[in-house]
């Protein structure tokens, strides 16, 4: 009976034993195919960039002539980005050459914001940390700028290693780069680490692509936003219309079919005959006219919002959906070109008035993700998410007065206190957390009611402390006190108060060097 209980399982073994080198063998093809597969990507890709480089090469042949262009490096909604050399240091080993990031922007970019894009780049460029252009060609619809290139790496790549005296460098730098570009009454608009390259070898910056920015009026702007206003791009009087925005997404243009109805309707109006004027017409055409002297006539100012005349407006008004005759208006129009995650509450609230604060804003979210080694930090899909995420992160409080400074109306489903930056760098680096000011909680204490986390590892915002303190000889997580009262300054929900990129610069966390610090503290009264 041994014996046979000994052969069956021997036997049982022997299959086992063939299963698993069955699955180690479709493992092994499986591996084999997505390598295969991977292979003929990378080569495809490789194919692709090719023949994108054959064909500007062919539209431009003075490019041809001068430089050799390697591979593509960048690529965006409007323009490509390839790397090149000049044909006469084909001889020179690739450290000894000047390498230059050349950028072919695509046919259906409008003339306008080309020429301003160049004029941004030959009126600001080339010091300050801001890019300059070393040469322009163009055959017909053919253009490319010719920029220096500097070696620089993905902000994802090295944000965890950096640590607090690199930041302020790095910081320092973007804020040189923001007060140049400001200081020419221009905003860039889409400021973000892949615009702001970094060679960490070297320290050298660079704010590239301005494909983006926009002019600043300097005429004050009437209540309640005392923002300077935006003013079309200047361009010749066959380019007076305002160009098209560089990502569609992110900026909102008429309807084709609107476009379409009001030139049906102009046509419309050409092509049918004049209706014979009634004969009260004809007594007003025979009196005399009167000329009113031109600064004797007043025109009447729109009526300003129901919430600024005191009125409560439509029944809608702050519920939770909207009414019929609320959806039959026009939306708001506003500028709102940026990249998602990086733009400040005025710009997702389609306030017209917006100015520099715009840079300012997103330069916080650098620093914020600097100091959290998390990039992206702020990652919504839409307008909607991405309130929602500022909601959370600033208290629904402090996004309801904004809102109603710039004259719109934010409702909420819920309240937010909002969200601690040093706690939550705190957390996401692993420092060691600080006691509790009043004693620890005891263990079967309920979670926080905001945040939903345990009690001692709160992160909620306290609203009796200042965001903006700076309390001297502490730090947390390697980061002193001053880099996060800094984060709030820029992170400042309303833009007449956020710090500029000039005032910044005498920040206390960029005006002076960081000493190294030996221990991590993190204490309880300062978070």
């Amino acid at each position: 009976m041994s014996r046979i209980r000994g052969i069956e399982a021997g036997k049982v073994h022997k299959v086992q034993k063939a299963s698993l080198q069955n699955l180690e063998t479709r493992k092994n093809k499986c591996n084999e195919t997505n390598k295969k597969k991977n292979d003929n990507s990378i080569c495809y890709k490789g194919d692709v960039e090719k023949q994108q480089i054959n064909e500007l090469l062919h539209k431009l042949p003075k490019l041809d002539k001068i430089f050799d262009v390697h591979r593509k490096i960048g690529e965006g909604t409007f323009s490509s980005v390839y790397l090149g050399s000049l044909k006469q240091h084909a001889g020179l080993t690739e450290a000894e050459k000047p390498w230059f990031a050349i950028k072919h922007l695509v046919p259906t970019a409008h003339p306008a914001r080309i020429e301003h894009e160049l004029r941004c780049l030959q009126e600001m460029g080339g010091k300050h940390n801001v890019i300059g252009v070393e040469l322009c060609l163009r055959h017909l619809d053919t253009i490319v700028f010719v920029m220096p290139y500097i070696p620089h790496r993905k902000f994802s790549e090295y944000v965890g290693d950096m640590d607090a005296e690199e930041v302020r460098q790095y910081m320092r730098a973007l804020m040189v780069a923001l007060k140049h570009v400001h200081s020419f009454g221009v905003i860039h608009r889409d400021v973000k680490p892949s615009n702001f390259l970094y060679d960490r070898d070297n320290k050298r910056y660079l704010l590239v692509d301005f494909g983006l920015a926009q002019r600043v009026c300097e005429e004050p702007a009437p209540p309640p936003a005392h923002l300077p206003a935006l003013c079309p791009l200047p361009a010749p009087a066959a380019l007076s219309a305002p160009p098209a925005g560089k990502r569609p997404r992110d900026e909102e243009e008429l309807s084709p079919s609107a476009k379409r109805m009001a030139l049906d309707l102009s046509l419309g109006a050409a092509r049918a005959a004049p209706a014979p004027p009634a004969p009260a017409a004809l007594r007003r055409l025979a009196l005399p006219k009167v000329q009113i002297p031109r600064q004797n006539m007043t025109k009447t100012p729109p009526p300003p919002p129901a919430h600024w005349r005191g009125g409560g407006g439509c029944a809608c008004a702050g519920a939770g959906g909207v009414c019929g005759a609320c959806l039959a208006r026009g939306g708001a129009r506003a500028p709102r070109a940026g990249t998602q995650g990086f733009r400040p509450p005025e710009v997702l609230l389609k306030s017209p008035r917006q100015g520099a604060a715009v840079d300012a804003w997103a330069a916080g979210v650098v620093l914020a993700s600097a100091l959290a080694a998390r990039y992206p930090l702020l990652r919504a899909p839409d307008d909607a998410a991405a309130l929602a995420e500022l909601a959370d992160l600033l208290g629904t409080a402090a996004l309801r007065r904004v809102a109603a400074a710039l004259g719109r109306r934010l409702v909420t489903s819920s309240h937010r206190r909002g969200i601690c930056l040093r706690k939550l760098v705190a957390r996401l680096r692993g420092a060691a957390p600080a006691p509790p000011a009043h004693g620890a909680p005891p263990a079967h204490a309920p979670p926080c009611a905001h945040c939903r986390l345990p009690l001692d590892g709160c992160l909620c915002l306290d609203e009796t402390l200042p965001a903006d303190r700076i309390t001297p000889g502490v730090t947390i997580a390697g980061f002193p006190d001053s880099a996060f009262a800094l984060a709030a300054r820029l992170l400042d929900p309303d833009p007449r108060s956020r710090i500029s990129a000039a005032e910044a610069l005498e920040h206390p966390f960029l005006a002076h060097p960081v000493t190294s610090v030996t221990a991590h503290t993190t204490g309880s009264n300062h978070l």
